[in-house]
C-alpha cells in the first residue's frame, strides 16, 4: 500500500476496486454433493495437497484487495454445499472465538487494510490466514485453510492447503477450481501439487512449473519444453499444464523430464509483474481431462 490510503466517497464509505475476472463463479450444485474428495482423485501415498499462486511485484491496496479475496473464498467454499461453510480467520488472542471474515465489502478492506505489514517497508504486504470450517469454533481437526500474503511491491503468495476429505472433484472439476483462482489473482505461476511431491523433486534441477496442475504466465516467461508427460493447454497469455499421470511419481518424472528439456528456473522472473490477460470460462480441451489423465486408484488409465 506504500502509504495510500483506500479512496472514500463524500460520505465516508470505501470504494471498492474490483479487478477484472473476481466475480465469483459458482460450481452446479447439482454437481457439489457427489464430488470426489482429494484422497479419491490423487489415491494413496501423497502427503499435504496444495495450490500455490505466486507473482512479482504488484503493489495493491486493501480496496484493491478485497474484491480479489472475496471472490476467491467464494468460490472456494462453493465446493461445498451451498451455505454449510464459513471462512474464519485466526483468533486474536489465545483461547479467543475464531473471527468470520466480514460480508460488508467496507468492513472487509478494513480487516485486510489492519492485516497489512508495514514494518518490512517496500516488502509491506498482508498477513492473513484463513480457515474454512462447517462450525467455526471447532477447532478440533485439520481444515483446508488460505495463507494470503500480498499487495507488495516486491514477491506475493497465496497458498490453499487442502485436507484429504476437500470435495476436489476429478482432474477436470478440479482444473476449473484451479483455472477460477488463476483468473482471480493473474499470477506468473501457479501449482496444484503436494509437500511430498515436491520432497521427492528436491536435488533434482532448479524448481520448474511440474505440479499434478500449472498456470505459467506468457508475461512472466516464455514456452515450456514439451514434453509427453503433460498436456498443454493455451490459456489468454499463458498456459494450462496438466500432468498425465496424477501421482507423486508422476509428478516427480515430470519434473525430471522439465529439468532436462531445460524448463524456465520459477525464480526467473521480472521483478514487477505485468498482470497476465486471463479470460473468462476455460481453455480448449479441460473437458476431456477426466479421459485424457490417469488418476485416483493405482492402475487407472485413461480409456482409449
Amino acid at each position: 500500500m506504500n502509504g495510500t490510503k483506500n479512496p472514500a466517497l463524500s460520505d465516508g464509505r470505501t470504494v471498492i476496486i474490483r479487478a477484472p475476472g473476481t466475480e465469483p463463479v459458482v460450481p452446479d450444485p447439482g454437481t457439489v454433493s457427489t464430488m470426489k474428495t482429494v484422497r479419491d482423485v490423487l489415491g494413496p501415498g501423497y502427503r499435504k495437497p496444495s495450490m500455490h499462486l505466486g507473482w512479482a511485484g504488484r503493489t495493491e491496496s486493501a480496496a484493491e484487495l478485497a474484491p480479489r479475496i472475496a471472490a476467491m473464498t467464494a468460490r472456494i467454499a462453493a465446493q461445498y454445499p451451498a451455505g454449510s461453510m464459513q471462512w474464519v480467520t485466526a483468533p486474536d488472542d489465545i483461547g479467543g472465538e475464531p473471527v468470520p471474515i466480514p460480508v460488508d465489502p467496507g468492513a472487509l478492506v478494513e480487516m485486510i487494510d489492519a492485516s497489512f505489514d508495514r514494518s518490512l517497508g517496500f516488502r509491506n504486504r498482508t498477513l492473513l490466514s484463513l480457515f474454512l470450517r462447517d462450525d467455526p469454533s471447532d477447532e478440533s481437526r485439520t481444515d483446508p485453510s488460505l495463507s494470503i500474503g500480498v499487495g507488495s511491491g516486491s514477491t506475493n503468495n497465496i497458498s490453499l492447503r487442502l485436507t484429504d476429505d476437500f470435495p476436489l472433484g476429478s482432474p477436470a472439476e478440479a482444473a476449473r477450481l484451479f483455472v477460477d483462482l488463476v483468473r482471480i489473482w493473474q499470477p506468473d505461476l501457479a501449482r496444484f501439487s503436494t509437500i511430498s511431491a515436491i520432497k521427492a523433486t528436491m536435488g533434482k534441477g532448479h524448481v520448474n512449473h511440474a505440479g499434478y496442475l500449472a498456470w505459467v504466465s506468457a508475461t512472466a516467461y516464455g514456452p515450456e519444453p514439451e514434453t509427453d508427460r503433460e498436456l498443454v493447454l493455451p490459456h489468454g497469455e499463458g498456459w494450462v499444464y496438466v500432468a498425465r499421470e496424477w501421482t507423486d511419481q508422476g509428478v516427480v518424472a515430470l519434473f525430471e523430464d522439465l529439468a532436462r528439456g531445460g524448463a524456465h528456473r520459477v525464480s526467473a522472473r521480472p521483478d514487477v509483474q505485468n498482470p497476465p490477460h486471463i479470460p473468462d470460462g476455460y481453455p480448449a480441451g479441460l473437458e476431456e481431462l477426466d479421459r485424457l489423465v490417469s488418476w485416483g486408484e493405482p492402475g487407472s488409465t485413461p480409456p482409449d
